[in-house]
């Protein structure tokens, strides 16, 4: 009964990491920062520029991180210092992004039927730690009670004028037990000013305008 939403996507996979290094020779060491940015990568999957979230761009191709996503920007989460405006990155990680798709865009199929309705697109809750603006983003931290049975699948909706909201699938056979954290990140569509975001949540419908 349930063959749910070919466009839903799942979130992305771990990039990769690096250890510190003890590169401040004087013992005065840069702060650590941990933050969404967009990092675009290269034919062979080098990780080539790293832009924050303030507009600052910075060339990382040197530092010999890769992926295996190639020629494309990326959305991730990543642990970098800044020195003598260089950046350094220290550990990255793919965060889902996409854009929103409209309400009919998602659909299920009852008896050989695709059925389109609101009240149909999962809303299966979560826990929302924390949801902020930033960089043309809407960035979500999310904790999602799972057993690690089977993949959950995220998605943004457009329900409306300005209006905006999460999709959250959970498998069948995963049950609620540890609480896993998760990041997404939503591009806000251009001409938007203040637009809103709704998460279902353990505790009610949150809705933020920003």
């Amino acid at each position: 009964m349930k063959q749910l939403f070919n466009s839903l996507l799942l979130i992305g996979c771990l990039l990769g990491c690096v250890a510190c290094e003890d590169d401040e020779k004087d013992g005065n060491f840069p702060a650590l920062y941990t933050d969404m940015l967009c990092v675009s990568t290269a034919e062979d999957g080098t990780l080539k520029t790293v832009v924050l979230d303030n507009g600052e761009q910075y060339d990382v191709s040197a530092q010999g991180m890769t992926s295996d996503a190639c020629s494309t920007t990326l959305r991730c989460r990543a642990s970098y210092t800044l020195k003598d405006g260089r950046l350094k990155l220290h550990g990255i990680a793919h965060v889902f992004s996409d854009n929103p798709y409209p309400q009919e865009a998602f659909y299920v199929v009852v008896d050989g039927v695709a059925v389109h309705s609101p009240s149909l697109i999962p809303r299966d809750p979560v826990k929302l730690i924390s949801m902020w603006k930033s960089g043309g983003y809407i960035n979500l931290h999310l904790g999602v009670l799972t057993t690690g049975n089977g993949v959950h699948a995220y998605a943004f909706c457009r329900d409306g004028e300005g209006a905006y909201s999460l999709v959250h699938l959970r498998p069948q056979e995963d049950a609620e037990s540890y609480t896993e954290h998760l990041y997404l990140s939503m591009p806000i569509p251009q001409g938007e000013e203040h637009p809103s975001f709704t998460v279902y949540t353990y505790d009610g419908i949150y809705t933020k305008t920003f």
